[in-house]
């Protein structure tokens, strides 16, 4: 199957747990509220311990010999070879890098929103949705804006143990995959699987999510002085078109396709701006952003990319260009916050 759910022998079911969205593979189970930590780890199916075995291959006398330096590691619930790893390697059982979210929990910071199995075993996961119940956060926000911790864990020398915020929620091995290709220095810390893994595994976890109501705040203040400042046709064309469409220089003998292909991007910038998707027409920055937003997020015609859409609004040209329109719109807006 495309999403390489396990199966889980206590639920009968795909080894994956959802809280209240069902998932696009409609497998695993779906809860109405957010499990405990020893509930969820049952319910993703992650609850086995992983062994290191010395590897053995045939000595050519009808016997086995032992592979130095080789080691397989073994699913021991069902005595099932993952992987054949080097000396150095050593297993991060999964309770020991999921527990590092049980202080947010005990805490109420989060709650867990998916978990899961894949490959028999050889990949784990569990992500958790942070509580973010700042005024200011949920007054501009609502629930447009949901941020997810993932933890991932892999039991094969191909993927080191991953902390990370994502946007992307995980529910399968695609999904996971996205999640991982949005991978950058400011958002995830990869563990290796050597002795002191689950040392790092919990200062990465300290790194990545400590602070992130604070970040949101920071954000959704933007996101509030957008929305009380009004732009004129001058400032919506300096920040949003030349930003995102920029009028080509035209020379003898062009054939003038560039200057209509941003000519195109300018008008379909402009009406969103002005008749958006929720908009009021106050021509606030706030439309000017959001409007820019959808076009980029949704017209596959005007904004084309070569591959996955979805890595190229998360991590990609895409999501760069609407980083580069809110710098714009921001700096205009405390600009004229200042005068």
């Amino acid at each position: 199957m495309a999403h390489e759910l396990d199966r889980n022998a206590q639920t009968g079911k795909a080894a994956m747990f959802s809280v209240r969205l069902t998932p696009w593979h409609h497998e695993g189970v779906v809860l109405n509220e957010a499990p405990d930590f020893e509930a969820a780890l049952k319910l993703a199916g992650v609850d086995y311990v992983v062994a290191m075995r010395p590897a053995f291959v045939p000595d050519g006398a009808g016997g086995y010999m032992e592979v130095p330096g080789s080691f397989a590691t073994i699913r021991e619930d069902r005595n099932l070879p993952l992987s054949i790893v080097g000396n150095g390697y050593r297993p991060l059982q999964n309770r020991d890098a999921f527990e590092v979210l049980v202080p947010l929990l005990d805490k109420g910071l989060a709650t867990l929103e998916t978990g899961g199995t894949l490959r028999e075993g050889a990949d784990a996961w569990m992500m958790v949705k942070f509580a973010v119940d700042d005024p200011v956060v949920k007054e501009v926000f609502a629930n447009e804006v949901v941020p997810f911790g993932l933890i991932s864990n892999n039991h094969t020398c191909g993927r080191r143990a991953q902390v990370q915020l994502t946007p992307v929620r995980v529910v399968c091995a695609n999904t996971l995959g996205m999640a991982h290709a949005g991978a950058t220095h400011d958002n995830a810390v990869m563990v290796r699987h050597v002795g002191n893994a689950r040392i790092k595994v919990v200062e990465a976890a300290e790194r990545m999510f400590a602070g992130i109501v604070d970040r949101y705040r920071t954000v959704a203040e933007q996101y509030r002085l957008m929305k009380e400042t009004r732009f004129t046709v001058d400032q919506f064309t300096e920040t949003v078109l030349n930003t995102l469409a920029p009028l080509p220089k035209v020379e003898e003998g062009d054939s003038g396709r560039a200057m209509h292909n941003a000519e195109t991007k300018r008008a379909a910038l402009t009406e969103k701006w002005r008749k958006g998707a929720g908009h009021t027409g106050d021509e606030s920055a706030w439309e000017a952003y959001n409007g820019a937003v959808e076009e980029i997020d949704h017209d596959g015609e005007i904004y084309k990319v070569k591959g996955s859409r979805v890595l190229a609004l998360v991590n990609g040209r895409l999501g760069s260009e609407k980083e580069a329109v809110l710098e714009s719109v921001i700096k205009e807006c405390r600009r004229m916050q200042t005068q």
